[in-house]
């Protein structure tokens, strides 16, 4: 496609239009000339009969013709920007990416490329799995750019074919406004078409079902095609035709999941496209249904589903409005705290645990809507903000919905607090069922604390955080620390990067001297130091927790030494004081985290029960692939002189890992206690990384410096874990309830 000659479809477009003008001026002179003469003609009889009604169809078909012509022109005009539109990217992505990142592309055929670094003598050809990952990036890239003018170069076909007719007496078939319109049309034929075949006890063909994936797949961002769409199919055909999709694509498995799948995906993004332009009357029928059983109208099928919990697996992909996010899921969480369930299968359905709503891979089966709103609120920070400060109103006393998500309650001590159950198809056949939507919980906080979506790339500059977000972030903060058992395991990586966004907040918290304040810019302190140490004492706990908050704190401290001796001016105190209060603190954020990580692998490993090992072990499997992934994010929060210096090493959490699955206690005090003694080393390392790019102040001895340096930074470590213990005391004098 990259070197293919669009010329002759721009002269195509361009000879359309000439046509669509002539045509125009035709149509016009048989409608105001010809047709209006002989219709004002004082003419009667037999032959004045016959012509007028000759002349009333010509006019007519001058007027097809022109609204036929003058579909094709805007079918085939749309087609020719967009194709052209791709080819630039194709072009880019072959000749500028590839090359700048020393891969190759080659055509295999079919519309499929290979995407490869050339052979390299000196490197025996091997690569890291970042550098395959990012060649498959790339080829998956290209496969979709290609994907995407097929899809329009069947549009178009489609198209053309119906506005013509197949008839070449008569003009006047299909018109449509735009590609688009073209698209939305076909989209909305095949859905509907599914919907009454699912009525009969039959289905779309495969070939039916990956046309219309394509076409979801590569309109789902454009506002028109979304709108009309589900608009045309209406709430309760939307849901309807998702829920039959998912429950007939999870049940068969194979290609009819993989399009399930994806047409789930894109009619999610879809859904967040189209609700700005559906208005609010199309918003309160999907309430209404929400509420209300879903009759799937399919034959042999068992399953009635509230609405609202289809609803929930079209909300976990697409970026949606505050207002509309706001309606729906306050809806949800108001009809639960009345008393109102989600129905979930039933022992018919045991031992088909892919079985579900949710045709994802992972994220629960779909039963729980909660979890799909949650993902939602991860991808808008100011709505997740105001959501979790809200109250909405149901049975039993009044408390926000952070409380009630979260479990503290009305009381703070679980009172009301909403009951989470496995969203699984057959919970008792899991050896660990897990909550699904606390792992969605951990997103939508994340977002809602540090003003960025969960799954954000590259932003630059993180954003200042707001007296809501602060105020957001206290509360969780307290809430772990009274009591760790609301840090679901399965939040850890959220918690970790939350820690890791306020570590200006965590050193002035801690800090030892309220004369550097400054130097964390003007963070409000969280209320409560013992509560700040207890919650990341909690955190740490978890080997992602861990790493994102041991990641955050290294990297913060490394662009600070760095900002501190840069501009000395914007801080009191000279920058070789400045300097070494950092380094102080920092070691005694890692010194917390250090102490309880260390608790944890001797806990843990005192423990000899195998199924724990095995749990240890996929928490490993996600741990050694987070430096490629979840930990880089944290990397991002410090850009230093054009670079990123990294904190925790791989050889750190290997460490860890492997103490956590021992099971012996001497083994395990001896392989904790080698990872504590190496977690030291490690921070004493990256202050002084840290010192090397920051640079030695003016005037100052760069040894006396370094020494100075690392003895506070093994000061803060020690000073660290003194903390980490009075919080273990707390706890044990404390006990949760």
């Amino acid at each position: 496609m990259s070197e293919v000659n669009l010329g002759k479809l721009k002269t195509s477009v361009a000879d359309w239009k000439k046509i669509v003008d002539d045509l125009k001026v035709l149509s016009s002179r048989a409608k105001d000339g010809l047709l209006a003469k002989a219709e004002g003609a004082q003419w009667a009889g037999v032959n004045s009969d016959v012509t007028r009604e000759f002349i009333r169809k010509t006019a007519k078909e001058f007027a097809d013709a022109h609204a036929e012509a003058s579909s094709i022109y805007q079918v085939l005009d749309d087609a020719c920007t967009e194709l052209v539109n791709l080819q630039k990217k194709l072009n880019t992505a072959i000749h500028s990416e590839a090359e700048g990142l020393g891969l190759r592309v080659s055509d295999v055929g079919g519309g499929k490329v290979h995407v490869f670094y050339p052979h390299d003598r000196t490197s025996d050809d091997k690569h890291t799995q970042g550098e395959l990952d990012t060649a498959q990036a790339l080829a998956d890239r290209i496969a979709d750019i290609i994907g995407q003018a097929r899809e329009i170069d069947d549009s178009v076909s489609r198209a053309l074919s119906k506005s013509h007719g197949n008839d070449e007496f008569n003009f006047g078939h299909e018109n449509y406004k735009s590609l688009d319109d073209a698209q939305e049309q076909r989209a909305e034929e095949l859905a509907k078409k599914s919907l009454q075949l699912y009525k009969e006890g039959k289905e779309l063909s495969t070939e039916e079902l990956r046309e219309l994936q394509t076409l979801v797949k590569y309109n789902a961002d454009d506002k028109e095609f979304a709108t009309d769409l589900y608009r045309g199919l209406g709430p309760e055909g939307s849901l309807r035709f998702q829920a039959q999709l998912s429950l007939d694509g999870t049940a068969e498995g194979g290609e009819q999941l993989r399009l399930a799948r994806s047409i789930q995906d894109s009619m999610g993004t879809a859904l967040a496209t189209a609700t700005p332009g559906l208005g609010s009357a199309w918003t309160d029928e999907l309430m209404r249904v929400g509420r209300s059983d879903l009759d799937l109208q399919m034959q042999g099928n068992q399953m009635v589903p509230k609405g609202y919990q289809v609803l929930g697996t079209l909300l976990r992909h697409g970026e949606y409005q505050k207002g509309f996010l706001d309606k729906v899921a306050n809806d949800m969480i108001a009809y639960e705290r009345e008393g109102g369930a989600w129905g979930r299968p039933d022992g018919r359905y045991a031992g088909m645990e892919g079985f579900g709503l949710n045709a994802d891979k992972g994220g629960g089966r779909g039963w729980d809507p909660i979890t799909g709103v949650l993902e939602a609120y991860g991808h808008n920070p100011d709505a997740a903000t105001a959501f979790f400060h809200a109250d909405v109103a149901g049975s039993g006393k009044q408390m926000s919905n952070l409380d009630y998500l979260m479990g503290m309650g009305a009381d703070g001590k679980g009172e009301g607090a909403r009951q989470w159950i496995p969203d699984m198809t057959s919970p008792m056949a899991a050896k660990e069922p897990t909550i699904y939507g606390k792992d969605a919980l951990g997103h939508a906080l994340e977002a809602a604390t540090t003003g960025l979506p969960y799954d954000h790339g590259d932003v630059g500059k993180h954003p200042e955080h707001t007296e809501q977000q602060h105020d957001l972030m206290e509360q969780v903060v307290n809430a772990v620390a009274k009591d760790p058992k609301l840090a679901d395991d399965t939040m850890g990586d959220s918690l970790g990067r939350m820690a890791g966004e306020y570590m200006p907040e965590v050193n002035s918290t801690l800090s030892q001297s309220n004369g550097f304040n400054d130097l964390y810019g003007s963070p409000t302190k969280f209320t409560d130091p013992l509560a700040t140490a207890e919650f990341l004492d909690t955190v740490a706990r978890n080997p992602d927790g861990y790493a994102e908050a041991t990641m955050g704190a290294e990297n913060y401290s490394a662009g600070l030494m760095h900002d501190v001796n840069a501009h000395p001016e914007k801080y009191a105190g000279t920058p070789a004081e400045n300097l070494k209060h950092i380094a102080y603190n920092t070691g005694t954020v890692e010194g917390l985290l250090s102490g309880a990580r260390h608790d944890e692998i001797v806990t843990g490993g005192q423990q000899s029960d195998k199924d724990y090992n095995e749990a240890l072990q996929k928490r490993a499997d996600m741990f050694n692939t987070a430096f490629g992934s979840t930990v880089g994010l944290a990397t991002e929060r410090v850009p230093i002189a054009g670079e990123v210096i990294n904190g925790v090493t791989e050889v750190v959490v290997g460490e860890m890992v492997e103490g956590a699955e021992r099971n012996t206690s001497a083994e395990t005090a001896h392989t904790a206690g080698e990872s504590s003694f190496n977690a030291r080393q490690n921070a004493l390392d990256q202050s002084a990384n840290g010192l090397m790019v920051a640079g030695t102040p003016d005037g100052v001895d760069p040894t006396d410096m370094r020494r100075d340096v690392s003895q506070q930074t093994g000061e803060g470590f020690d000073h660290g874990k003194e903390l980490q213990r009075e919080a273990k005391d707390h706890y044990q004098r404390n006990p949760p309830k």
